[in-house]
């Protein structure tokens, strides 16, 4: 007799629907396991249907106002609120297991414990909240001195709803270890971000290095990006057809523009690229273009708890990683022998880093094999692919 799997539905109000880490990794794997699938989140517009790779989706439109603050309430109190709709959209795929994906969408965990079919509820924690509420000052803009309370209030308010959840995922050790003190029973699991994306390699793969270097992701002046600009400014005198890479999303968006009048100012329009995003399996075509790969993550409190995607796709395709000397990035840049650490505030070691790993061929040779190597041996997706299904069947079962 065939196996009746539970059904599962992804909750998110701050991802996209083709996520890197919701969609194509954890909903296509749970799909591919022939679990049912649905994905609600919050969108520009509501829409629903069924993907390709067999996730169903209902997006809610997520802004009521276009007057900034009238939205912040209407979504919290209007029957027609971001909140109130995905809760019935979930509701209505009568899920075995919702799977929560945000911070503020764990508002909801108590009502959908209380549902008459008695759903289990997983957290995923993507990010450390209350650290990044201090570091990127992302509490609406609070003044400084408000910022320290808030991230406190965010910090309670987290674990008290999480602990009605009836599992915890991170994507480090640092989280579950956090997670772990605040609930000793619970069940608090790693599924690291590592790559899938050999899935979308490009039949056309090329050995034209187009970009000598590469930053893939979310672009802030606290991820390197000026410090990554100045130590450009010292590369091309010694490397005057260098060429650098930023593919990814601004924050905010007019850091843009902002990088573009520095990149004019110095004269280095010729050596320097930024691109947005691209749907996640097209990311495979640069970094298949591109030499060596960038984590220039300053010192702060959040990038020393975080693991970065983007050095295990770096490893994959065989980039060696110049990475800040400290936290994860460094630690795996260290044991697998596959790139530097340079002081992520030092624009001179910065870019000692780029010009030793474009000139000194048998050295980036050897970190590109490692790289690539330790990333087939112990950064593949499949490997929690298969830890993921054993999750939702301890769970369900």
């Amino acid at each position: 007799m065939e196996k009746n799997l539970p059904k599962i539905c992804f909750l998110a109000d701050s991802h996209s629907l083709y996520d890197d880490r919701i969609y194509w990794k954890e909903a296509c794997s749970l799909a591919r396991a022939g679990f049912e699938v649905y994905y609600v989140l919050a969108a520009e517009n509501n829409s629903s249907g069924k993907t390709v790779e067999g996730i169903h989706y209902q997006t809610v439109q997520c802004n009521l106002s276009a007057n900034r603050y009238l939205n912040y309430v209407l979504k919290r109190i209007s029957p027609k609120g971001l909140y109130r709709q995905l809760f019935r959209k979930a509701v209505s795929t009568k899920a075995d297991v919702f799977h929560l994906h945000d911070l503020k969408i764990l508002r909801l965990v108590g009502k959908l414990k209380a549902l008459p079919n008695k759903p289990k509820v997983i957290y995923d924690v993507h990010e450390p909240y209350p650290e990044n509420i201090l570091d990127y000052n992302h509490g609406f803009g609070l003044p400084a001195s408000l910022r320290a309370p808030y991230a406190g209030l965010v910090r309670k308010w987290e674990r008290q709803k999480a602990s009605k959840c009836d599992l915890i995922i991170t994507t480090e050790e640092n989280l579950q270890k956090r997670f772990q003190a605040y609930f000793p029973d619970k069940p608090v699991e790693v599924i690291y971000n590592y790559t899938d994306l050999v899935h979308h390699l490009s039949e056309n793969k090329t050995e034209i290095k187009e970009f000598d270097a590469i930053y893939t992701g979310g672009i802030t002046r606290l991820r390197g990006a000026f410090h990554i600009l100045k130590a450009m400014m010292i590369v091309v005198q010694e490397i005057p057809q260098f060429r650098m890479l930023f593919l990814g999303s601004w924050f905010p968006e007019e850091l843009k523009s902002e990088m573009a009048e520095f990149i004019a100012k110095q004269g280095l329009e010729a050596n320097v690229k930024l691109k947005n995003a691209v749907p996640y399996p097209e990311v495979v075509d640069y970094y298949q273009k591109s030499r060596m790969g960038l984590g220039i993550f300053l010192p702060i409190p959040t990038h020393r708890i975080i693991l970065q995607i983007k050095i295990f796709e770096y490893m994959k395709f065989g980039l060696p990683i110049l990475g800040s000397n400290f936290g994860h990035i460094s630690r795996i840049i260290d044991k697998h022998q596959c790139g530097m650490t340079v002081n992520p505030e030092s624009p001179e070691e910065i870019a000692a880093g780029m010009i030793k790993l474009s000139k000194d061929e048998k050295f980036y040779k050897a970190c590109s094999d490692n790289g690539r190597k330790a990333a087939d041996k112990y950064y593949q997706w499949d490997h929690m692919e298969q830890k993921l299904i054993g999750i939702y069947d301890n769970l369900t079962s």
